[in-house]
C-alpha cells in the first residue's frame, strides 16, 4: 500500500520488453507513490497517445528506438506543446546527444545502467513534485499579475479624475507663492502644493506597480510597498 493515495500516470516509450518490465517492477516496488505505467514500444505509437488526453505525469523516453529516435519524437513532443515533462533513458552515455535533449525541453537524460533500479521512483517522484511546484508558482505569479493589472486600470481611471483638479490646485498654488503674501499663508499654501506633489507621485507609483513590491502586511494580508525614492521636483515647481 502506498503512503500518497496520488496515482502517478507514466507513458513508458521504450522498445525493449526487458527493460520495460524492469522499470514497472521497480515503479510497482515503490511505497511512497502508486505508479501506473502505459508502455508502448515505439516513438510512433507513444505520439499517438498523447494525441488523446491521457492526464500523464511523465514520459519516460527511450533515445534507441526504431524508425524514429527519441530525440525525434521529443522534438514533435515539443512542437505540438505537450507540456509534460520528459526523461530521456539511453544506453550510452552520448555528451552532444545529451545537450540537445536538454535543450530541446527534455527535463534530464540518464543512463539506463545508472537510473534503472530502487533509484527510479524517486527520482521521478521528484522531478513530479518539482515540476508540479513550478507550475503552482507561475500560476501564482499569473494570479498575481492579472490582480496587479486590475488595480492599474482602476487607478488609471481614478487618476484620470483626479488629475485635472491636482494641476488646478498646483497652478494656483504656484501663482499664489510668487505674490508678495503674508509669511503664514505662504506656510499653508506651500503645505497645499507639497501634498498636491505627494499625491502626483503616489498615483505615479500606483500605475507602475511591480510584483515586488508586494510586502507582507498584517497576518495573510500582503501590501503594497510604495515608498520609493520620489523624483526631484522640477525648476518650475520649486519656488
Amino acid at each position: 500500500m502506498s503512503e500518497n493515495s496520488e496515482i502517478i500516470k507514466i507513458l513508458l516509450i521504450e522498445d525493449d520488453p526487458n527493460i520495460a518490465g524492469l522499470i514497472k517492477y521497480y515503479l510497482n516496488s515503490y511505497r511512497n507513490y502508486s505508479f501506473s505505467v502505459d508502455w508502448t514500444e515505439t516513438a510512433e505509437k507513444g505520439i499517438e497517445k498523447l494525441s488523446i488526453p491521457n492526464n500523464y505525469n511523465l514520459i519516460l523516453l527511450d533515445y534507441y528506438l526504431p524508425e524514429m529516435n527519441g530525440l525525434e519524437a521529443l522534438k514533435i513532443i515539443k512542437s505540438r506543446n505537450i507540456n509534460i515533462p520528459v526523461i530521456m533513458l539511453s544506453s550510452a552515455k552520448e555528451k552532444e546527444v545529451m545537450s540537445e535533449v536538454l535543450k530541446l525541453g527534455a527535463i534530464d537524460y540518464y543512463m539506463k545502467e545508472d537510473i534503472i533500479g530502487p533509484l527510479l521512483p524517486v527520482i521521478i517522484a521528484n522531478t513530479i513534485e518539482r515540476e508540479n511546484l513550478k507550475r503552482q508558482i507561475e500560476k501564482d505569479k499569473g494570479e498575481q499579475s492579472q490582480k496587479i493589472e486590475a488595480i492599474q486600470e482602476i487607478v488609471i481611471t481614478v487618476s484620470h479624475e483626479v488629475n485635472n483638479p491636482l494641476a488646478a490646485i498646483k497652478l494656483a498654488a504656484n501663482i499664489l507663492l510668487k505674490k508678495d503674501l503674508p509669511p503664514d499663508i505662504r506656510t499653508y499654501i506651500k503645505i497645499i502644493k507639497e501634498n498636491t506633489d505627494r499625491i502626483e507621485q503616489t498615483i505615479l507609483k500606483l500605475r507602475e506597480l511591480k510584483s515586488e513590491q508586494i510586502v507582507p502586511y498584517v497576518g495573510r494580508l500582503k501590501m503594497f510597498d510604495l515608498s520609493t525614492k520620489p523624483n526631484t521636483p522640477k525648476k518650475e515647481d520649486r519656488e
